[in-house]
């Protein structure tokens, strides 16, 4: 039997990283996690956009086996950092995959301008002032020639979402919490926090990467530098020709990536691994008179256009796979973060301060 690296063993210590958050919450308290490795599907609100006959243009798969090869249906994607148990189960989230989005006004009265589709909680209790939302994501694509083409027929992105009433839609057009974003083939901008429908641009002071137009773009060096070129796995490759080759550098494609949400009641900072992509103040005008909608989390899945994905190998390589979601009261303290940024992938911890407005 051949016995895992120590380090995927540092599994899920999260709840001993963290901080006591008051009366409701104990220290490192779990308030909501999953695993995905059984249908989960009954306790999430899936929501999508929708084609212009009211029809489906994506799906969620709970229990997905990522880690089978493409000919049965997998993505041959190794073991999630954070299991524990040896599972290759997860949630596969695929957007326009079935069908296009509708471009006008669907059924529903949503004029929609990209597709997504939002997998959101129902039953996380109301939350501490500090709390953290953590899952692993690995983001597939299909390549043109290559994976050097930079995805040109996926333009999708992996999401996470917190403070929703998680009763629709989690994306650009109606959102009633925080979104973060990141489009894993290297669309602009790459990463993009939305305060609301507010996709908040450099100048707002709130990327560590930067405060000039395109700094949140992969191309900047302060993402390059984080997240190296990719292959995409050995059974993709041998699968088809247009997953071989090498990603760009600074997008998280091809890779097992650590999301995390933390709202310490003051601001709301999101990493990726250890790096920080953005601090958004709780106390910005963007977010309205109504602030969070809830106290739900949501992962998501977001197509930058309308077009969809429906050739059979677009149908299996578009896909973001998302594994070991939990909710846990508090957030890390800054002397313990390093070991969590360990357990996830071993680079070093950014410090960053968010610029005065």
């Amino acid at each position: 039997m051949t016995r895992r690296p120590r380090l995927m063993r540092v599994a899920f210590p999260l709840a001993f990283l963290l901080s006591a958050t008051g009366a409701t919450a104990a220290r490192g308290q779990v308030l909501y996690s999953d695993d995905f490795n059984t249908d989960t599907s009954a306790n999430y609100t899936i929501t999508q956009t929708l084609t212009s006959a009211n029809g489906p243009t994506s799906d969620a798969t709970f229990a997905y086996n990522y880690g089978v090869a493409p000919g049965s249906g997998g993505l041959s994607i190794p073991l999630a950092p954070h299991t524990t148990d040896g599972s290759t189960l997860g949630l596969r989230l695929r957007v326009d995959n079935l069908a296009n989005s509708n471009g006008g006004t669907a059924p529903n009265g949503i004029n929609y301008v990209v597709g997504a589709i939002t997998v959101a909680t129902k039953n996380v209790p109301s939350l501490p002032t500090a709390y953290t939302v953590r899952a692993d994501v690995w983001g597939n694509y299909i390549g043109g020639t290559s994976l050097a083409s930079s995805g040109s027929n996926g333009t999708t992105g992996a999401g996470m979402g917190l403070g929703t009433a998680g009763t629709g839609l989690q994306y650009p057009i109606t959102n009633d919490g925080f979104l973060a974003d990141a489009i894993h083939d290297g669309g602009t901008p790459t990463y993009r926090a939305y305060v609301h429908t507010v996709n908040e641009p450099p100048s707002s002071g709130y990327y560590p990467a930067g405060t000039a137009a395109g700094s949140n773009n992969a191309s900047n060096s302060y993402f390059s530098l984080a997240f190296p070129s990719q292959q995409a796995p050995a059974g993709q490759q041998s699968f088809s020709s247009t997953q071989t080759g090498s990603t760009p550098t600074g997008i998280i494609g091809f890779a097992w990536h650590s999301f995390m949400l933390t709202q310490d009641g003051t601001n709301i900072t999101w990493y990726i691994d250890n790096t920080v992509v953005a601090v958004v103040p709780d106390s910005s005008t963007d977010f309205g008179a109504t602030r969070f909608g809830g106290s739900q989390v949501s992962l998501d899945a977001i197509d930058t256009g309308l077009t969809g994905n429906t050739a059979a190998n677009n149908q299996l390589f578009n896909a973001d796979i998302w594994d070991n979601l939990v909710v846990t009261a508090g957030v890390p303290e800054p002397g313990s973060f390093g070991l969590f940024g360990l357990a996830a992938g071993g680079l070093l911890v950014r410090r960053w301060k968010r610029p005065a407005k």
